[in-house]
């Protein structure tokens, strides 16, 4: 395996992994810490986006088979995370008063972690359908 992909899909594992988890928790708890980490939780995403992107190009670029159809259906349930939570959150957090909280960044958490399940459901399957 050529030592540019290992990178890649390490990239993209660590920050995917650290984008929906921390997503995972904050749907669960109410957005509570969303102040310290709604922008690490959108670099990961941004870097999680872009080395997905790559690995399209280095793995799937030709043929678009069943595979690449539950890829491209999980990939745009991120995309589509992403602007939830980017936008959703972002709102909650210039809404917020001054202790830094706002109930109103919960639901845009708990449908961003609902996108992201299907998201991981898509990769897990992808290579066996």
């Amino acid at each position: 395996m050529p030592l540019l992909l290992i990178i890649v899909i390490a990239l993209h594992v660590l920050s995917s992994v650290f984008w929906a988890g921390s997503t995972f928790v904050m749907a669960r708890v109410g957005g509570t810490e969303a102040p310290r980490l709604f922008r690490p939780q959108m670099g990961a995403a941004g870097v999680s986006v872009l080395t997905g992107g790559a690995l399209w190009g280095l793995l799937h670029r030709g043929g678009f088979g069943t595979s690449e159809a539950v890829l491209a259906t999980g990939a745009l349930a991120a995309l589509v995370a992403l602007a939830v939570q980017a936008v959703g959150v972002g709102r909650g957090l210039r809404a917020a008063d001054q202790a830094g909280t706002a109930p109103a960044v919960a639901v845009p958490y708990r449908l961003s972690a609902g996108l992201l399940m299907i998201t991981i459901v898509c990769m897990a399957i992808a290579r066996y359908v």
